[in-house]
């Protein structure tokens, strides 16, 4: 009995998913405590540092791409966790918080740390300043009455009946949000625009996977993130309702003045989209490709 366990044992140790596996475990371990990394991940998230960095050896085991980033910038991976972990988001890309993104740098495999709408959303959630929190809906023809481009302002005429509503086509979508203290802002954005916007930040040439399979919910994440990243209200730390400090926070958005410890995240001024490259550490100097800087990363995992 006792042969034939290591005689299993050697089977799995010459497969080439066990050799990975254990190649990435060295290398992180390695790492972590001679970057003395593992400490900054301890003071971040304390007795969940095992099963997040657990996580993070699955992922890359379990993604070619980001396999080969991590062979060849592990630090890439390393530093994009650590922001991940700074803003206590969980990285498995199904979960849709945060992506840790592989990609070609001139040619070199590296990767990247990218926030998905259901992290800013979190996010948003973390100040306790929100009465209704960042949401998304399709528009049918006929609801939408008005809508000022300049201010945001938009009515709508909603048809209640479902059935009557479903077979009314899709004219666009619609992003709101509003604060404890009153501030709200709504966005729109016409299906026109959204398939504009795929088409200008897709990675290949044709639509991808997820945009093709399902188009309603790719354009739900698409108005939430511009939303998102161009208005909301967003803190790494968890508030008390209650707290005085809250209201602050929700006042600050009116004032346009927000406070030190708010989360920054940098947008283009003329699309309102996020800027991932302002996310990498300053050393890189790296290049993304332009659908990584508008910020698809629901795309790429989809």
């Amino acid at each position: 009995m006792a042969t034939n366990n290591k005689i299993q044992a050697a089977v799995q140790q010459s497969k080439p998913e066990a050799k990975a596996q254990q190649s990435v475990n060295t290398m992180l371990n390695g790492i972590l405590d001679g970057e003395k990394m593992r400490r900054r991940f301890d003071e971040l998230l304390g007795k969940r540092t095992p099963q997040f960095l657990s996580s993070l050896v699955s992922m890359i085991n379990d993604n070619q791409d980001l396999q080969a980033a991590f062979y060849a910038n592990s630090m890439s991976v390393i530093k994009s966790a650590l922001q991940a972990a700074s803003y206590d988001l969980p990285i498995d890309p199904s979960l849709g918080y945060a992506y840790i993104v592989p990609y070609k740098n001139k040619g070199k495999p590296t990767a990247t740390f990218i926030i998905g709408y259901k992290g800013m959303v979190q996010l948003c959630l973390r100040t306790g300043a929100y009465k209704c929190v960042p949401d998304a809906v399709d528009v049918r023809e006929g609801e939408l009455e008005s809508y000022n481009r300049l201010t945001g302002e938009a009515v709508f005429n909603w048809i209640e009946d479902e059935d009557e509503r479903e077979e009314l086509p899709i004219i666009g979508y619609a992003g709101y949000f509003q604060l404890k203290n009153g501030a709200e802002k709504t966005i729109f954005m016409t299906v026109k625009q959204i398939k504009k916007h795929e088409q200008k930040n897709r990675k290949g040439e044709y639509m991808g996977k997820g945009w093709r399979e399902n188009f309603d919910a790719m354009a739900r994440k698409t108005v939430i993130r511009r939303l998102c990243s161009k208005y909301a209200l967003m803190s790494i730390e968890y508030q008390n309702g209650a707290d005085k400090d809250t209201m602050n926070l929700a006042t600050a958005l009116a004032a346009q003045d927000y406070p030190d410890d708010m989360v920054e995240i940098p947008v283009d001024e003329e699309t309102g989209e996020v800027v991932e490259q302002a996310a990498l550490p300053e050393a890189y100097g790296e290049e993304l490709p332009d659908f990584l800087k508008e910020g698809e990363a629901d795309a790429v995992y989809a």
